[in-house]
């Protein structure tokens, strides 16, 4: 029986093809509202609140177990938030398991910068700020300001002087700011130098045979101060112009952070004068549709690379593809109801390497473009060569125009087209 605690974004789609695979789950959530009825159906989902704990958690395992006869194989994180519950919920129950060093330290930024730092691995300069320390940025401008424990680039921020700074750091301090999914947010920000360079992740798994990198996945970015990821290219380490490299610093990561089993996501800069930095590591599946990403480009199957995982399994991915496989979030730049057109796509749908176009928000949405959970209204998918791919990528991000209801698209100087 694999256990699955709190799957959201990745993590229920990881859910879903377990289930279709045939694996008995036990599925611990808050969620449950969330899950796509295949999982219902064909999992045991029962709720769990993370201020139960790994107490609670244990209770529901051996409840599944006396009902089912079904001992426990394994333990997966679903979701950022879950990765030192599910770790220590493996512990206990004698399965390959990340270490409870390891599992704070990919999940606390001030930690990880400490384990940077004493393991040699390249990092920004940072320092911890608290709400009663919140006075003058300690650092040299720009900075990145970034809330210590939560994800999804939420209340990211680069700051350019005292007054930018000031207000990112009161968004992050602020015990009124809800955190989508966070349980029990730490009310302290993260000011970091800022990396200039191209950003990548770096998208893999640790089995019993050692680390696998799967993908080299170049980032797109939204324009500063908000750091909203835009779009995303999987390619195979192999066919990555900066795949040795990148593949030799997810090595060291995985090592210095001491990651044993299960999934990694690794975003780094190569900043120019000091190669690869590490931005932040995560010991769970990447979102925003990297895993099946990377199942379309290198071919891939992050999902069940993770499920062997932790079962003590070794996955076998076979040969990886040259395919590069991309998207492209099509998001609003101002606020308004969504008309339920993009101008400027149809261009895009015509090339060879068009894979499909999928709706993020119905017609007559509100749309927020300093929300990220409510700027996106599709995302279209386009698989060939690397470079064929980034310009695509980068052509739909630069052109094509959400069009808003009593708005109308409009050119680069502002005035309706």
């Amino acid at each position: 029986m694999l256990i699955i605690v709190q799957p959201l974004s990745a993590g229920t789609r990881l859910t879903a093809r377990a289930v279709a695979a045939g694996v008995p789950c036990l599925v611990p959530t808050q969620f449950p509202e969330l899950l796509p009825p295949e999982v219902h159906s064909g999992a045991t989902v029962v709720d769990w609140h993370p201020d139960e704990g790994v107490a609670g958690l244990l209770r529901l395992v051996e409840k599944a177990v006396a009902d089912t006869g079904t001992p426990p194989t394994g333990v997966v994180a679903g979701f950022e938030y879950a990765v030192p519950e599910a770790a220590e919920l493996a512990r206990v129950l004698g399965l390959p398991a990340l270490g409870a060093e390891a599992a704070e330290a990919v999940r606390q930024k001030d930690v990880m910068r400490q384990r940077c730092q004493e393991r040699g691995v390249a990092h920004p300069r940072s320092v911890a700020v608290g709400p009663e320390t919140a006075g003058d940025c300690p650092l040299p401008f720009p900075v990145v300001v970034k809330p210590v424990d939560c994800g999804g680039s939420l209340m990211v921020s680069l700051c350019r002087d005292q007054e930018e700074y000031a207000r990112a750091c009161a968004l992050v301090h602020d015990p009124g700011e809800e955190v989508k999914f966070h349980p029990n947010p730490r009310r302290a920000a993260l000011v970091e130098e800022y990396v200039e360079g191209p950003e990548f992740s770096l998208d893999g798994w640790v089995d019993t045979d050692g680390p696998h990198l799967a993908s080299v996945t170049t980032k797109f970015l939204s324009a500063p101060p908000d750091f909203f990821e835009m779009g995303h290219i999987a390619t195979a380490p192999e066919c990555s112009p900066h795949g040795e490299v990148l593949e030799r610093f997810a090595r060291q990561v995985v090592a210095a952070f001491d990651l044993t089993v299960g999934p990694f996501h690794i975003e780094t800069r190569i900043a120019r004068d000091r190669g690869p930095v590490l931005i932040e590591v995560g010991a769970r599946l990447a979102g925003d549709n990297i895993p099946e990403l990377v199942l379309a480009g290198p071919g891939v199957d992050l999902c069940a690379a993770s499920a062997d995982a932790a079962r003590g399994l070794t996955h076998d991915p076979g040969t990886l593809s040259p395919v590069s496989a991309g998207l492209a979030f099509v998001t609003t730049d101002r606020s308004g109801t969504y008309a339920g057109t993009l101008s400027g796509i149809d261009a895009f749908t015509r090339e060879a390497e068009f894979r499909g176009l999928l709706p993020e928000a119905a017609p007559g949405t509100l749309l927020d473009p300093g929300d990220i959970f409510s700027n996106r209204v599709a995302r279209i998918h386009f698989e060939g060569d690397l470079d064929r791919v980034e310009r695509l990528v980068a052509s739909v991000l630069a052109d094509v125009k959400v069009d808003v209801d009593g708005v109308g698209h409009q050119d680069k100087e502002g005035a309706p087209a």
